[in-house]
């Protein structure tokens, strides 16, 4: 593949990274986007001249690990190529993580009645929950909600957090998974995905299946910002791989200690184009 190859050295292995442009159409996303966040992205791209930050995605499945706005709204507006940021997802230092909703209450509500309606639920200690787990905890108990395979998981998953948000009147906010499951107390709802392997990720992509906003969370040890690679290039037709590959080379990548709040706070390496 084409493009500028980076070798970051990580604790006792390495990431290879290759950053590139890929056609639009030949990315698959496993994900739905976020309408609201959508169209705010939109707006900021029809003012700005350059894609500022590669998007995440698997060098063999080309299945996009993160950045699923972004490609989204380039594709809308007609873009041909976005720029790319292309690593081996099997390596083991890439991790899968969940998003956890988080719903803000101002009343005590019995959630079992309303649970019911989902089949079958077995209540436990938040301790007790596990990452494949699809559940609900809410003042101190947790709520398991069953289910026969990751798929239907994930359908009931997007019915519970459009049922919840009517129950509370109350949007979630997406926090990560590496919070206390012993939250979710007198005034906060936590409806916690089951997490999913690459495998799953990659399998469902490719039967062109997309899944909920924010069923995945992609934890890359390490990512390039600030190439800003214009916009213009990435609407023509036809791009010469080798050109965009100089371009790079002539603005190399500074490591920013971290962590760093950019337009995100970032924790994982970053290789700052300067």
């Amino acid at each position: 593949m084409a493009g500028l190859k980076l070798r970051v050295l990580l604790h006792g292995a390495t990431l290879d990274l290759t950053l590139t442009v890929s056609r639009i159409e030949e990315l698959l996303p496993h994900e739905e986007v976020i309408p609201d966040y959508l169209e705010a992205l939109e707006r900021a791209f029809r003012v700005s001249v350059y894609q500022r930050n590669p998007i995440i995605v698997d060098e063999r499945s080309m299945v996009i690990l993160d950045g699923t706005h972004r490609w989204a709204v380039m594709r809308k507006m007609g873009y041909k190529w976005i720029a790319t940021c292309l690593v081996d997802y099997r390596n083991p230092s890439i991790r899968v993580g969940r998003w956890i909703r988080a719903f803000r209450s101002k009343s005590i509500v019995d959630v079992k009645p309303f649970l019911r309606e989902f089949g079958g639920i077995e209540v436990k200690h938040p301790n007790e929950i596990r990452e494949r787990d699809l559940a609900i905890i809410w003042c101190g108990k947790a709520y398991k909600v069953h289910y026969e395979h990751i798929e239907e998981a994930y359908s009931l998953l997007k019915n519970l957090e459009g049922e919840v948000s009517k129950l509370l009147d109350s949007r979630p906010t997406y926090i990560p998974d590496i919070v206390s499951l012993n939250a979710g107390c007198r005034d906060e709802l936590l409806l916690l995905p089951p997490t999913l392997s690459k495998e799953e990720v990659v399998r469902i992509a490719l039967k062109g299946v997309l899944l909920p906003p924010k069923s995945t969370r992609h934890v890359i040890p390490a990512r390039p910002l600030g190439i800003n690679i214009p916009l213009k290039l990435l609407a023509k037709s036809r791009i010469d791989v080798k050109s965009l590959e100089g371009i790079l080379k002539q603005r190399m990548p500074v490591m920013v200690k971290t962590p760093i709040i950019l337009e995100r706070k970032y924790e994982e390496i970053v290789l700052y184009f300067m």
